[in-house]
């Protein structure tokens, strides 16, 4: 099986429940039962929690931000015709919605999210999490994703990437010149 297949067609609503689908699923493994598990090892060694400075406040608003980016991502990746998961991708390049700000929003997201997560438990296990999410991400999962898109959507992605950040955004409202 090839990792990056392009999905097979079908409606808005089923695109965007099956990322919906996945993204429960990841956020559950990486947002619940990781921290879980690393919070329970450091009880067990007797590693004390770590209390950040407004960590209580800020890790829940974090989360939810993060989380309401991830799901404006998976409306984004319906409308172009498929999922985030690599063996059911989009069909048509995504440059809308907060894809217009950064090229893998749902990168951010999910660096966000744990980052949220790590400030409300205070797991000094799990504060390692997004550091190391997002350099498995930019190197590990990242170029083989943008050798899949420009080999997909050529020009099109070239301008795109030239266009917009990886990680973060331009101050104001960005457009990429690739197609809609």
């Amino acid at each position: 099986m090839r990792l990056y297949r392009v999905a097979r067609p079908a409606s808005h609503r089923r695109h965007l429940a099956k990322t919906l689908g996945w993204m429960l699923l990841v956020w559950f493994l990486a947002l619940v039962a990781l921290p879980a598990v690393l919070r329970g090892a450091e009880r067990l060694a007797g590693v004390d929690r770590l209390v950040v400075p407004g960590g209580a406040v800020t890790g829940p608003v974090l989360l939810a931000a993060a989380s309401a980016l991830g799901v404006r991502c998976a409306f984004a990746m319906a409308r172009g015709g498929g999922t985030p998961v690599p063996f059911d991708a989009a069909a048509r390049l995504v440059v809308h919605g907060p894809y217009r700000w950064v090229r893998n929003p749902m990168a951010v997201s999910g660096v966000g999210q744990a980052l949220g997560v790590a400030l409300v438990l205070g797991s000094p296990l799990y504060l390692l999490v997004p550091p190391a999410g997002a350099l498995l991400w930019h190197v590990g999962i990242r170029p083989s994703e943008e050798r899949f898109l420009a080999a997909r959507f050529g020009a099109e992605y070239t301008a795109y990437r030239r266009s917009v950040p990886l990680w973060v955004p331009r101050r104001g409202p960005r457009r990429a010149r690739a197609g809609r």
